[in-house]
């Protein structure tokens, strides 16, 4: 209502969303705007609605990541990265012998051990409950290692819960072979990649279109991580440049997986997904490291990748 009942009608650049409803000849012309600038995420791709100044403990989101047992430092690192890209609590779900270390990372995060070595299927249906009690974002993956069980456990989870997860490292391989009614967003490196079914390439960017069947077919948005990021939800797919060659150390994806979390609880999967590693990827060129990057020194310098600050 209220709208100019018009016989023709132009838009710019691209079509509008309701203007097909109209009883009217639509017309997009072109403007000079280049396709890049749809192609590649930039900082724009970064705006984020201020925080309602009445918002409650957890209304941008709660992100509970499952993942430790072999490795201790990586489910750490997503939690702390949920915290510093906006999320309001992080958890992280680990057997209780590595309780101690994982607690003593960072007095932010909420440690809750479960009684046994490693993940396993006598844990899923808990983790289910307790995820979809709290409308959890769940990140799944991150230390959990490849045991026979856990990757079982991580079936069954995934069968059985259907919220928002990000799916990452040793969890992902699971993921091609499985039902779920989850929202996920997937966070490969090119080699998990093709261990998935994807295409084997060395640079992704060459093979945008066979990513996007790939993501297409899997039913799940990609984030497929390399030089340059893919970013695809199997018919829309974009690019990432930011990030430095330092960011090959061990831990980078794992802050990219927490991210990526706390961008999933407030935003649209794929809008969530080419938002992490454009703020991932920014937070590590403003450290202006080479050589010698460490993935837990992206944590402090996320807040202001997010922001756009500029460095003082």
């Amino acid at each position: 209502s209220g709208a100019v009942a018009a016989d023709q009608v132009v838009t710019f650049h691209d079509a509008k969303p309701g203007l097909g409803e109209r009883d009217a000849t639509v017309r997009v012309a072109d403007i000079g705007i280049p396709a890049a600038a749809e192609r590649f995420v930039g900082p724009g791709d970064l705006r984020t609605k201020a925080r309602d100044p009445h918002a409650e403990k957890g209304d941008s989101g709660r992100v509970l990541v499952i993942g430790g047992g072999p490795y201790t430092g990586a489910p750490a690192l997503a939690a702390e990265a949920s915290l510093r890209a906006g999320a309001d609590l992080a958890f992280v779900s680990v057997p209780q012998q590595v309780f101690e270390p994982i607690a003593g990372y960072a007095e932010d995060l909420i440690v809750q051990p479960y009684d046994a070595e490693q993940l396993s299927p006598d844990q899923a249906e808990g983790l289910v409950e307790t995820a979809t009690d709290h409308d959890d974002v769940v990140v799944l993956g991150p230390g959990l290692g490849t045991a026979d069980t856990t990757l079982e456990a991580v079936e069954q989870f995934l069968q059985k819960f259907d919220g928002r997860a990000v799916v990452d490292a040793d969890a992902l391989s699971v993921v091609p072979g499985i039902d779920t009614d989850a929202t996920l967003v997937c966070t490969p490196n090119r080699h998990e990649l093709a261990e998935m079914g994807g295409p084997d390439v060395d640079d992704l960017r060459s093979a945008t279109d066979e990513i996007e069947s790939f993501a297409a077919d899997l039913g799940h948005v990609v984030l497929a991580k390399a030089k340059d990021d893919v970013i695809t939800d199997g018919e829309t797919t974009r690019i990432c440049r930011a990030g430095t060659p330092g960011m090959t150390v061990g831990g980078t994806g794992d802050v990219l997986a927490g991210i990526t979390a706390a961008f999933l609880a407030t935003h649209d999967p794929f809008d969530a997904a080419c938002m992490a590693p454009y703020a991932n990827g920014r937070a590590a060129e403003r450290l202006g490291r080479g050589d010698g990057l460490l993935a837990s020194e992206l944590l402090d310098a996320v807040p202001n990748a997010i922001r756009g600050d500029d460095d003082e």
